[in-house]
C-alpha cells in the first residue's frame, strides 16, 4: 500500500507532465510560431530546434504523466525550462515587472522536476 507521500509525488509528477505536454501539443499545431520565436531570439537552426523542443515537451511530458523512466526524462525538461528562463522569461521580466511571475513559474517547474528526480515518481508509476 502506497503512503500519502507516494500519492503526493504522483500528483506532482502528473501535473508537471501536463505542464509540458499541453504546450508541446500546442506547438505541434503551429510549429512555425515556435520556429519564428527561436529565430527572433537568434538561435541557430531554429526549425530543427523547434522540433526538438516540441517533441521533447510531448515525449518527456507524457513520460512524466505515466511515470516512465522519470530519472531520465526530468533532465531534458530542466534544460528546456532553464533555457526558456534565461532567454525569454527574464527578458520579459526586465521589460515588465509582472513578468517576474513567469520567472518564478519557470523556477517552480525546475524545482518540481528536481524533486521528481530525487524523490522518485511516486504511486501509479509505470517504472520506478
Amino acid at each position: 500500500m502506497e503512503t500519502s507521500k507516494g500519492y503526493s509525488r504522483a500528483i506532482l509528477r502528473v501535473i508537471t507532465g501536463i505542464l509540458f505536454l499541453l504546450p508541446g501539443i500546442m506547438k505541434l499545431m503551429d510549429p512555425s510560431g515556435i520556429t519564428g520565436m527561436l529565430s527572433g531570439l537568434g538561435f541557430p537552426a531554429p526549425s530543427f530546434l523547434a522540433w526538438i523542443l516540441l517533441l521533447s515537451e510531448i515525449i518527456f511530458g507524457a513520460s512524466l504523466i505515466v511515470g516512465w523512466k522519470t530519472r531520465y526524462t526530468t533532465w531534458p525538461l530542466v534544460v528546456v525550462l532553464l533555457v526558456a528562463t534565461l532567454t525569454v522569461a527574464i527578458a520579459g521580466a526586465l521589460q515588465n515587472p509582472a513578468g517576474w511571475i513567469n520567472v518564478l513559474f519557470h523556477l517552480l517547474g525546475i524545482a518540481a522536476l528536481i524533486s521528481i528526480f530525487s524523490e522518485g515518481p511516486g504511486a501509479w508509476a509505470a517504472s520506478k
